[in-house]
Parts: C-alpha cells; sequence; structure tokens
C-alpha cells in the first residue's frame, strides 16, 4: 500500500500509526502494572501522552511504542491526600484536576503554574507524574517543585530474589529521567511538604521569539514586618538545566526591604555569575535579571500593604 498516496475525502491525508496493532495492557494496582512490565521487556508506560500528540501535531504518521501500559485505570495513582505535613499527589493526577483543588490549598505557586500549562484540553489530559518524567525537556513544572522540597515515590519491580516491589523516595532534585526509563520504574507519588511562603512568582518568556529557547524563572519568598525573610528562585532553559544559588538566596535572606543600590548590585553580579553557563546568552541573561529584580518589587509592595494594614 502506497501511505502517500492515500487522502480523506476533502483531500487531506490520512494520519498513520508506525505501529498499527501495538499491544496495550490495562493494570489496575501499581503491583500488576510492576508485574507487567517485568513481563514485557519493550512495553513503555503511558500517561496522558500529550508529549506524543505533541511531537506528532506536524507528522502524519504518529509513532506510537509497539507495547504499552496504560496506567489509567490504576485508581491508587490518581488520588490526593492532604495532612498536617503536605499534599501527597498520585502520579495520574490530570494537571487540571489537580488546579481544582484550588490556589489557596495548593502549596504556594503551584497553580499559577499548573494554569499556564498549554489549553485547558491539554491539561485534562497531561498528568503531574508523566509531566515528571519527560524525556525531551525539563517541563514547567520541576522548577517550582523543587523549590518547594518535593520528594518523589518511586516504585519498581522484584528483582534479586525481593519478595516485594521496591519502593523508593528522592528529593526531586535527584529525579534520573534516563535512569527510570532504563530501569523500568515508574513515579506513583509526588509529596509536597506543607509551606508557609508568602508569594510565589512564576514567569516563562520566549527571548528569541524561538519556542525551543526559553527562560523559566521561579521564585517562593517571606516577608515579616518590612524584613526579607527567605527567599528561593531558579532559572530554567526549560530543556537541560535548573540553575539555583543557595548562598545567593541566604545573603538576599534578612535584608530590610526595599532593597538599596549596593543589595540590588550584589543580587545583578550572583544573577550573571549564576547564569555564567548561558555565556552566550545575552539577552537571556538580562531578562533573568529583570525577572529578579520584578519578583522583588512585588514582594516589596506585599510586604508594604501589609504594613499599612
Amino acid at each position: 500500500m502506497d501511505l502517500q498516496r492515500q487522502r480523506n475525502s476533502d483531500g487531506s491525508a490520512f494520519v498513520y500509526h508506525k505501529h498499527t496493532s501495538p499491544r496495550v495492557f490495562f493494570p489496575r494496582t501499581i503491583n500488576e502494572a510492576l508485574e507487567t512490565v517485568e513481563r514485557e521487556s519493550n512495553a513503555v508506560f503511558w500517561a496522558g501522552g500529550t508529549e506524543l500528540s505533541c511531537l506528532s501535531m506536524s507528522k502524519n504518521l504518529i509513532e506510537l511504542p509497539r507495547t504499552v501500559i496504560s496506567l489509567g485505570l490504576v485508581e491508587e495513582l490518581t488520588r490526593a491526600s492532604r495532612s498536617e505535613y503536605g499534599l501527597d499527589i498520585g502520579a495520574m493526577m490530570t494537571l487540571e484536576r489537580l488546579s481544582a483543588i484550588g490556589e489557596k490549598t495548593l502549596p504556594t505557586g503551584l497553580y499559577e503554574v499548573i494554569k499556564c500549562i498549554g489549553s485547558l484540553p491539554l491539561r485534562n489530559r497531561a498528568t503531574i507524574g508523566g509531566n515528571l518524567a519527560l524525556q525531551t525537556r525539563i517541563g514547567d513544572l520541576h522548577p517550582i517543585l523543587q523549590l518547594l522540597d518535593t520528594r518523589i515515590e518511586i516504585r519498581g519491580s522484584r528483582r534479586g530474589g525481593r519478595k516485594r516491589n521496591s519502593v523508593r523516595k528522592i528529593p526531586i532534585a535527584l529525579l534520573d529521567k534516563t535512569d527510570l526509563l532504563n530501569s523500568r520504574e515508574l513515579i506513583s507519588k509526588i509529596s509536597i511538604p506543607t509551606d508557609n511562603w508568602d508569594i510565589g512568582f512564576y514567569r516563562k518568556i520566549l527571548p528569541s521569539g524561538n519556542a525551543k529557547k526559553i527562560l523559566i524563572f521561579t521564585a517562593l519568598a517571606s516577608a515579616e514586618e518590612g524584613v526579607l525573610s527567605e527567599c528561593r528562585m531558579s532559572f530554567s532553559n526549560g530543556y537541560t538545566e535548573i540553575l539555583r544559588d543557595r548562598e545567593l538566596e541566604a545573603n538576599m535572606a534578612g535584608q530590610p526591604l526595599p532593597f538599596g543600590h549596593r543589595e540590588l548590585k550584589i543580587l545583578d553580579e550572583g544573577i550573571l555569575e549564576l547564569t555564567a553557563p548561558w555565556k552566550a546568552r545575552s539577552y537571556d541573561r538580562e531578562t533573568a535579571i529583570a525577572c529578579a529584580r520584578g519578583f522583588l518589587k512585588l514582594i516589596e509592595d506585599n510586604s508594604m500593604d501589609e504594613m499599612l494594614l
């Protein structure tokens, strides 16, 4: 069959799957999913499938894996629970359903980031675990979750004579997506500790106008009685790295608001040093400084409003 000659009634080309009949498994528990991937060595876990859709939008050929393990029926992966210690989110909870928990209930800054990700139809399919497991890029959620001291629960199948499936919890900063894929493990839970931040800030900028060259600035801050008590900031290119300077954050903490000329100069110099890996992207580095200053101005305005109250 000549695929190039097959057309719809309106003259447009048909869309074909690379593998016309993929084998699809629908486990109902995490253990069943792990047992399946142990048996099916070429199987791929399937969450929302949005990344594949994005990669295939401009193609007539959708490249599906030969064997798919859909996690859509694993109910324990779709739950969220809140306690005095924080928020536990199942990896298969969609972004839109997560945002429905509400801005005041979700950890500081998370709601704003979610609402900036794609369109409503995409957020209805995309899952938090799938976003964190993206192989081609860091994604939008990773920076804010890292600032929030998020921990990831990873489940693996029985190996080496173990009687039970493995369970490990790691800081999100230590999440190795390549190792996750190779080891046949899956993200099962995202745990975010209770926070006391006053302000969350998120900006996604395309300095060059190229969708593949972006700058993501994420920050959190708390202020009390006109003093910046704590601050966290990260800069990301959205694909390969998240830049953060804990020493710079420590130097900013305890400073009275508004910042003076000397403190602003230290901030600018610190960001230039932090973004040294972007040496060839001078505009991005200048934009990073502008984002940090805009965030600082927001903190100052918020602190002034509280003092007036």
